[in-house]
């Protein structure tokens, strides 16, 4: 277990952190302890105002003897931003020169803003990437390490069903549970309401054990009561405020439409299947869990969030070798989703196909490479959208299976030649 976790700190640091004191072993700073990773930069007025209400709770549980470190990743211009900033900071810091590493970081926790903190345990797992919302709640630490509550525990046990009855958490044992995020004053909303009705009463027609749980977002009771007419589900009873707020919280709810869907379990199956849902209203695909080859051209939501692989297959590829790469990459997909799984991570990447070059979203990808299609030629290209829109074409008129091997070990070596999108 001590072995395990210090190579786990050590692989994500790296063997040095800076302190105040100088340069300290990665593994001695961190024995132990729950970290907090702090993307922050000076220039940034938002961190300059939260950076020293962190600081006030960091010394609070550092003085209490909590087994708690934060490492300060960096975001400022030059070296000499980076210290005049981390000087007003009492915890340590991923040293400056390690940019590729700051870069990582960034990607591995998908840190798409500043400030963010991070909240790690002891083995480098994952207890929250919302610390900051953690810290503002708590400033006293009283709920340190921030451990975030199980899905049951704020989902609630009563809803209200059309009739205005109550319906319990016990009678919907074995079903799966879609939590509605949505508001009458939104126009896509308002668009993809109708929609999941029919999909709703599709599976409820087979007999598919699915509910869905209204949490809405209207300015007011009135708003909420006439968009409530409109759906034939539950919800959660409009002045419940702090249920919903806290849904939201727990889903990371950043925007409406969304649609969290769960499993019987109450395990999070799709975190928002609003474009899952939107392209299969024959409810052909639920529950709409993670798919491990997904069409560009109908939900490209993934893309700018996770290295991905994406395969166009051209228009005069021969159909038999076009199927032998569908299968590759969807057996691969299924294997990073299962890994995944295993690990409670993200994938470590999302694979995607384009019949032509020319669909809707593909077009538009192909368009910002250089040269990297022609509508009659297949395309295998790794792109890496998080780390600032980069691109690396496989270099053949003939991609075939085994070079999908080839391509994510030569990414994850650092192999390959990756060039800006435009």
């Amino acid at each position: 277990y001590y072995i395990t976790n210090n190579l786990r700190m050590e692989n994500l640091f790296g063997p040095k952190l800076t302190s105040h004191e100088g340069e300290v072993d990665t593994v001695t700073a961190l024995k132990d302890k729950v970290v907090g990773l702090y993307f922050s930069a000076h220039w940034c007025p938002p961190c300059r105002s939260f950076t020293p209400e962190l600081a006030k709770t960091y010394k609070l549980l550092t003085e209490q003897g909590k087994n708690f470190e934060i490492v300060f990743v960096s975001s400022d211009n030059d070296d000499s931003g980076f210290t005049e900033y981390f000087n007003s900071m009492p915890w340590k810091a991923l040293p400056y020169s390690e940019r590729d590493r700051k870069a990582s970081l960034s990607k591995k926790f998908k840190v798409s803003g500043i400030p963010t903190l991070v909240i790690l345990d002891p083995s480098g797992a994952i207890i929250t990437k919302d610390g900051r919302t953690q810290i503002d709640g708590d400033p006293e630490g009283a709920n340190f390490p921030w451990v975030p509550p199980e899905v049951k525990d704020v989902l609630g046990t009563e809803f209200m069903s059309k009739d205005g009855k109550t319906v319990t958490l016990s009678e919907l044992e074995g079903h799966h549970i879609a939590v509605y995020f949505s508001a009458h004053w939104c126009p896509p909303c308002k668009t993809f309401t109708p929609n999941l009705a029919k999909v709703y009463t599709t599976l409820k027609d087979k007999g598919v054990k699915l509910e869905i749980i209204f949490a809405s977002s209207d300015k007011n009771e009135e708003e909420f009561d006439e968009y409530y007419k409109e759906m034939p589900w539950l919800a959660l009873p409009y002045v419940d405020r702090e249920r919903k707020l806290k849904l939201s919280q727990k889903f990371g709810v950043t925007g409406i439409p969304c649609l969290v869907v769960l499993g019987p379990d109450l395990e999070i199956v799709n975190p928002n299947a609003r474009n899952r849902v939107s392209n299969d209203l024959e409810a052909a695909e639920f529950p709409w869990g993670a798919k491990p080859l997904i069409n560009l051209d109908e939900d490209p939501s993934n893309i700018n969030d996770y290295v991905s692989v994406l395969f166009v297959k051209g228009e005069g590829m021969d159909e038999g070798a076009a199927k032998a790469m569908m299968d590759k990459l969807s057996a691969s997909g299924q294997e990073y989703i299962n890994k995944a799984k295993i690990s409670k991570e993200d994938p470590e990447f999302m694979f995607f196909f384009s019949n032509s070059a020319s669909g809707k979203v593909t077009s538009s990808v192909i368009d910002a490479m250089e040269g990297a299609a022609q509508a009659d030629r297949p395309v295998l290209v790794v792109l890496d959208i998080p780390e600032g829109g980069k691109y690396s074409v496989v270099e053949t008129d003939n991609p075939t299976p085994d070079m999908i091997d080839t391509v994510l070990e030569d990414y994850k070596a650092g192999k390959l030649t990756m060039k800006q999108l435009n």
